[in-house]
Order: C-alpha cells, then structure tokens, then sequence
C-alpha cells in the first residue's frame, strides 16, 4: 500500500469494508444487489456507509425510495476508494505470498547426478533462508523425472532439457560436458585429454541403462563405431566413485557430479573428439503455477547450479564461447 493510501485511511478511520461499501452501491446503485454481491446484510451494508460519511464529515450518496446515487462528494470519492482498495489487496497478497514461502512443502524430482553435490548445496542455500519449508527431494533418472512433473507429482523437475515436450515447459541453465574419471595410478590418467575410443575394453563403472546419462555414453560410442564394456552397473554417484577410486574401473560422468574440491585419489580428464555433453535445465508443468516457495527455490537452485558451473572451466554456460 502506498504511503498517501495509508494516510488516507489512518486519517479517516476508514476500513476496506467500508471501502468495498461505497465501490459495490456506486456500481450497483441499489442497497438490495450491493448487500447481496457483499455477502451481507441491508443493515450492515448502511451502517458501515454511515459511520465512513461520518468519519468523512459530508455525505457520499443520496437516498431515496427509488435511487441511490452519488454526491458530488461520493463522485470524488469513489476512485480514491478504488485506489486505496487496489493498493491494499495487492500488499494483502504480497503479505500472503511471503507467508507461504515460510511454510509448507517442496517437492523436487532431480537427476541423480545433480542430486550427488549441487542439489544438497541448493538444499542447504534455501534452508537458510526458509527453514519452515520441507523439501521432499526425488532422485532418478531422466524418464522419472519427466513422468513426475507431468504427472504433478514434483512441483520442479531438474533435468537434461534435451527432448523434452509439452505440456512440460524447460527453462535450459547450462550446457555441461562429461569427463572421465579415472583411478590415480591408472595408465590413461597420463595423459591430458580421452576420446572415446581410448575407452574402448576398459571395464566402466556406468550408471543404468536407462539413465541419461547411459543412453548418451552408449549413443556416442556407437555413433563411433566403439565398443564399451560396462563391466558394472550402479544407481548412486557416491558408490561409482568409491569404485573408480578401488581401481575396478573407470567411469564418465557429468562434471556437475564430481566431488567438490576434488579427490587427490582421482584422476579427471576432458572427453574429446566427439564431446559428450547434456543441456541441464529447471521443467516445471505448463499449465500449473508454482507456489511461492517452489518458486524461490528454482531461483536458488539456478544460482547454486551458476556457481557451481562457474568452478570447472570446460562446462558451457549460457554467453560463453567454446
């Protein structure tokens, strides 16, 4: 509400019931239909335009058994009351939105790779800023992230964008590259970038079929004419790290799933010739507006998402040149 609207009121006394009182029998013109379209009573609808003409000091309408019409008064009145009403609803539902982002529940359905260490990040960012909120967070892959948001079973989605169609709407952040990570000692960890045919008869330690991320490694190496040898399968990033570090194998992954500051037990190295690479993005459902606090956590994911981008120097992000 304006700080002139304020004064108004505070200086006449006046409520918005009386406010809705004088814009309802201005446009309705009859103490009937204005009760009615109020929700109350004939007597309650007068007292409450007597008490503001009152507080006004002059009268807003004249009265008889035919018509009810405005003063010259009630003229100028009217889209002050307008206005002050206008400005009070709209601060009300200001009020209301910020008290929802302090209360209720998100739900969000992620790919598992950006579940492993920039989702906990976003998490951690957003309840800092709104503990009352709880989070319900799903990890999967790349279908069920999909099926969740459109079937509202997650209020976002983060995904590959790539492929996506209505009625889910994508909002791309990034594109991001794959990297191969290998155990320290490993012979190929010498050198300073892979292809994918140098991993060729490597034993990988690859997520499962239908992840994305699969789909994407086994579509590469055909289209390269590559065989790989998923020697193991696994769901969870933190195991296929602990894995690559045992020396059972080696593994390509998103580089938004790598651990943060690093593992001196690990090698990375750039996937070259062709680059692997997958568009990640916010979906959310078309025709379904997000709540207030789903909202404000979109935004903190995406500049959680920025940040960690910012801090591997191969990943492509939006303005940037190759």
């Amino acid at each position: 509400m304006t700080s002139e609207a304020a004064g108004v009121m505070r200086s006449a006394d006046v409520s918005s019931r009386q406010l809705r009182a004088v814009i309802a029998l201005a446009r309705h013109r009859s103490f009937v239909e204005a009760a009615a379209f109020l929700g109350v009573s004939q007597p309650a609808l007068s007292r409450a335009l007597q008490r503001l003409e009152r507080s006004l000091g002059t009268p807003l309408f004249r009265r008889s058994t035919r018509a009810v019409s405005l003063t010259p008064a009630g003229r100028d009145f009217l889209p002050t009351a307008e206005r002050l009403l206008t400005d009070l609803d709209r601060h009300l539902g200001h009020m209301r939105e910020l008290a929802d982002q302090r209360r209720g529940y998100v739900v969000v359905a992620s790919l598992m790779s950006l579940a492993h260490h920039v989702l906990p990040a976003a998490t951690a960012a957003y309840r800092r800023r709104f503990p009352g909120i709880d989070l319900y967070l799903r990890e999967g892959v790349q279908d069920a992230i999909v099926a969740d948001v459109r079937r509202s079973v997650a209020d976002i989605g983060i995904a590959n964008v790539g492929g996506v169609t209505d009625p889910v709407v994508t909002e791309p952040l990034g594109e991001e590259r794959c990297v191969v990570v290998l155990p320290r000692r490993h012979t190929l960890a010498r050198r300073r970038a892979l292809s994918i045919a140098d991993l060729a008869g490597e034993p990988l330690i690859s997520m499962p079929p239908e992840s994305g991320l699969r789909r994407l490694v086994d579509s590469t190496a055909v289209a390269a004419g590559v065989p790989l040898h998923h020697a193991i399968t696994l769901h969870q990033f933190g195991t296929l790290f602990s894995f690559v570090r045992s020396g059972l194998g080696v593994a390509i992954v998103p580089v938004s799933a790598l651990p943060p500051g690093g593992d001196r037990a690990l090698r990375v190295r750039p996937l070259v010739g062709p680059a692997l690479t997958r568009r990640v993005g916010i979906l959310t459902l078309g025709d379904r507006v997000l709540s207030p606090a789903a909202a404000s956590f979109r935004e903190v994911f995406k500049a959680r998402y920025a940040l960690t981008m910012r801090g591997h120097p191969r990943v492509l992000l939006p303005g940037m040149t190759r």
